[in-house]
């Protein structure tokens, strides 16, 4: 009995390397893409405009997880369990997309007005929040709604798809067009980005089934919970932008603006593996936060070492920037280079907060986000003020740092005896 477990252990193991290989064949392609475009936008609009854009990116980097209130979390936790379930589910994620939507661009536009102080205009800014917020909102609800089918390399292509529209756009309006105002590059993006997504929303319904139109208010509370969580998490990954620039000017924005991107092109590989594993922190939560436990120590190596060689591929890629984005962007480097070090806290963080999510501690998980997101801007706010740009990186790293260790406290700390708040 026991070599048959062992055979089966080996070979839902060399699975789970083989779903991971043929996942990130797209997901690296994505990634590489998604660096030309970055590129091409970056020298397209020069280091100034790129610093206004950057900032307004940060803004859809928050609102893009208050879009829809955690109705995508919600689909993927009803799948995993039950894949009858989809049509009411998918109805009711793009209902509460739909409905948020302009809420969420209403309150990106006083925080860049007010707050932010930005100087791009009225209109484009409106533009610029509503095409980024939609596009970025259902390319990865479909990737979920993809994953929670266990279709993991088709949600890898759904990233390519999205990546390559973009960069032909880019490819188009900087370099065969030779435009280079950022008003107009917004506006043709919005209508990319709004027809890209009407394509989305019937793929998931060709797919998997149409949706039923309507709400599932006994789930708000549950949705809200996840919703805070993904809020929160954002946050601290795009507050940086924020708080820099109402204390920096536009061309240094750019430089930490450009930094940051080369960040989130570091952070896509752990995103691609914590999609391909979340859903199974419901299946062992089912048992209670000791299995949903072991199973992320079982999983924190794994993510903890692709947070470490992302983080050394964002190292290396800073070393090009002066060649990829021109030399307007040299300060970039040494920013680059410090914000890298994040990968593998952040990295750390994700094996401890799902088996919260998992074993139905949601709640607790959404708790910590919220809190360590206050603490989290106010050490930015010191860093900036102290040090300027560098005291915003070395800000940043401790707050990853800090909510790292919290994060793991917390998930041994939890005993089973605690009811579930499923």
């Amino acid at each position: 009995m026991s070599a048959v477990m062992r055979v089966v252990h080996q070979l839902e193991a060399r699975f789970r390397v083989l779903t991971f290989a043929r996942t990130m064949v797209p997901t690296m392609g994505a990634l590489a893409l998604q660096f030309v475009t970055f590129a091409i936008t970056a020298r397209g609009l020069g280091v100034e405009q790129f610093g206004r854009y950057t900032a307004l990116l940060a803004i859809v980097g928050i609102g893009v997880e208050l879009t829809g209130l955690g109705g995508a979390d919600l689909l993927v936790r009803a799948v995993s369990r039950d894949r009858t379930a989809f049509p009411r589910y998918y109805g009711n994620m793009l209902l509460l997309g739909a409905l948020t939507t302009p809420i969420v661009v209403a309150l990106g536009v006083a925080v860049a007005v007010g707050a932010m102080q930005t100087t791009v205009g009225w209109l484009p800014l409106i533009t610029a929040l509503l095409a980024e917020i939609v596009i970025a909102r259902m390319s990865a609800s479909l990737e979920l709604v993809m994953v929670a089918h266990g279709h993991t390399v088709r949600a890898g292509w759904v990233r390519m798809t999205t990546v390559v529209v973009r960069l032909l756009l880019a490819v188009a309006y900087f370099m065969l067009f030779g435009w280079h105002e950022l008003d107009s590059w917004i506006a043709v993006v919005c209508a990319q980005s709004l027809v890209l997504t009407a394509v989305y929303v019937g793929i998931g319904a060709r797919l998997y089934g149409r949706p039923v139109w309507q709400l599932l208010q006994h789930e708000m509370g549950g949705g809200l919970s996840f919703c805070i969580t993904q809020t929160a998490r954002s946050a601290q990954s795009n507050l940086d932008r924020m708080v820099l620039s109402r204390y920096a000017d536009d061309a240094t924005l750019g430089l930490y603006g450009a930094a940051s991107r080369f960040m989130q092109l570091g952070m896509f590989p752990l995103q691609v593996v914590t999609r391909i594993i979340y859903p199974n922190y419901f299946v062992h939560g089912k048992e209670g936060i000791a299995a949903s436990r072991r199973y992320a120590i079982r999983m924190t190596p794994l993510l903890f070492g692709v947070g470490v060689l992302s983080g050394g591929a964002v190292a290396l890629a800073a070393l090009l920037a002066p060649y990829a984005l021109g030399k307007g962007y040299e300060g970039s480097t040494a920013v680059t280079l410090g914000l890298a070090c994040a990968l593998p806290f952040m990295a750390l963080q994700y094996p401890a907060a799902d088996a919260l999510t998992g074993a139905g501690r949601q709640s607790l998980r959404a708790l910590i986000y919220s809190l360590s997101a206050v603490g989290f801007g106010f050490v930015l706010l010191g860093g900036a003020y102290l040090g300027g740009i560098r005291g915003v990186v070395l800000a940043f790293l401790l707050g990853h740092l800090l909510l790292a260790l919290i994060f793991w406290a917390v998930a041994l700390l939890c005993r089973d005896s605690q009811p579930a708040q499923r």
